[in-house]
């Protein structure tokens, strides 16, 4: 999955717990379980850690910035190379 931190933007592997009791649609919360925030919880592909989160929304209420321009920060932050 794609996971982004204040850092940059990076893929990660993911072992999807496959516990007899986990179904598919629990993913989301088994992002949420090592504090990541899902962008979508039917079938989640990406991931914000709490801290981006925070930082974007200081960012949009104190700076007004937009989300493109944080967006774009984040990929400028990105080691280059980087998958």
């Amino acid at each position: 999955i794609t996971v982004v931190y204040s850092s940059g933007i990076f893929s990660h592997t993911v072992s999807w717990c496959t516990c007899p009791n986990a179904t598919k649609t629990e993913r989301h919360l088994q992002l949420l379980q090592v504090q990541l925030f899902p962008a979508n919880i039917s079938r989640p592909k990406t991931a914000f850690t709490f801290d981006v989160l925070d930082h974007y929304h200081i960012d949009s209420l104190e700076c007004k910035t937009t989300t493109m321009s944080f967006f774009t920060k984040l990929q400028r932050l990105t080691p280059k190379g980087t998958p």
